[in-house]
């Protein structure tokens, strides 16, 4: 197994020339990718058909999963998450919590961005065909290396975009590369368990197996390249809440705007003191309603009865938090104790 990380490289380097493009510039605060709220994707580490793929090993699909991700970011429609090396960005974390960080350098907890989507790929076909032996990409059994001169190729990936919040599948496709060209080597491992590759970069991209790779690949690309995916799940729960929020917010500050106030005092003709201010979200300018207050007394003077008259209008001239000055400019002569009200 010694050779597998060469196995890896050849996969994510290839990912270069699957668009034929130079890769956008680092993103950074405040540019364009995050000004236009992209969907935020991460691609799951594609599985394999074990029925079908003799030899299939989760790295395999870790390779194609960074593939992908580096195409899906080049597309401009995606924020792309990381999603193979979630362990290295949690130690980096733990980095910080053990102490070996200034709380000014360290990555604290709580600042992952969250998904709106999930890339689904399972590879139901990877491997060549040479004069009728289909060898799934692996030779089953043991032995020496066995080179593949002729070949045709083909990869099959079924994909899908789930909606990370619902778990509903948006959208699924499927790609098919076959090609026909030199093959490569392949080391059988001990007992027939998974292969050690023995292919360079180059050699890989060259073979009719990597070829085939890569048009499975654009195929994806150009699939989801004009793909309008609706709003995510997450974000509709976070708008809506924020939604309810804000309700919750203007019906409270409503309800006490809307709460009467009194007349304090009349220092001088047309002019009020009122129990009303910016607290209750009033402002110099503002209008109220200005109600004369009749009470109905009992034998002993207890009020048992009130009753409000319209006695005009007041502005306020001057807001302070709790309380204001108005003008009244009515033909009634206002006393403490009479009402003012907004509505």
């Amino acid at each position: 197994m010694k050779w597998l990380p060469v196995f890896l490289i050849g996969f994510v380097l290839p990912s270069f020339v699957l668009a034929q493009q130079q890769p956008p510039a680092p993103a950074t605060e405040g540019s364009p990718i995050y000004d236009k709220g992209l969907p935020q994707v991460f691609v799951k580490p594609l599985t394999g058909d074990m029925a079908q793929i003799q030899g299939w090993q989760p790295a395999l699909g870790e390779g194609l999963a960074e593939m992908l991700t580096t195409e899906l970011s080049n597309t401009g429609k995606f924020q792309m998450l990381e999603s193979t090396a979630i362990a290295d960005l949690q130690d980096e974390i733990k980095m910080g919590e053990a102490g070996y960080m200034s709380d000014k350098e360290k990555v604290d907890k709580g600042g992952f961005a969250g998904a709106d989507f999930m890339f689904v790929g399972k590879v139901t076909r990877f491997g060549s065909k040479t004069e009728g032996v289909d060898l799934g990409g692996f030779i089953p059994g043991s032995g020496g290396a066995f080179g593949i001169k002729n070949t045709t190729s083909e990869v099959r990936i079924d994909w899908r975009f789930t909606d990370a919040y619902t778990r509903k599948i948006i959208v699924a496709g499927q790609a098919v590369g076959k090609n026909e060209g030199t093959g490569f080597n392949i080391g059988v491992g001990v007992n027939g368990n998974g292969g050690n590759i023995g292919f360079s970069n180059h050699e890989f991209m060259n073979s009719a197996l990597g070829k085939a790779t890569v048009k499975a690949m654009n195929q994806i690309i150009a699939q989801v390249a004009n793909l309008d995916l609706p709003i995510s799940g997450r974000r509709m729960a976070k708008a809506n809440a924020a939604n309810q929020q804000v309700a919750a917010a203007s019906a409270a500050a409503t309800a006490l705007k809307n709460t009467p106030g009194k007349v304090l005092a009349v220092p001088a003709k047309g002019v009020l003191i009122v129990s009303v201010g910016s607290r209750q979200g009033f402002k110099s300018g503002d209008k109220l309603k200005l109600y004369e207050t009749i009470d109905t007394k009992d034998d002993k003077g207890n009020v048992v009865f009130t009753e409000e008259k319209l006695a005009g209008e007041v502005t306020l001239d001057a807001v302070q938090d709790d309380r204001s000055k108005a003008t009244y400019a009515g033909e009634a002569n206002p006393s403490a104790g009479w009402s003012v009200k907004n509505f």
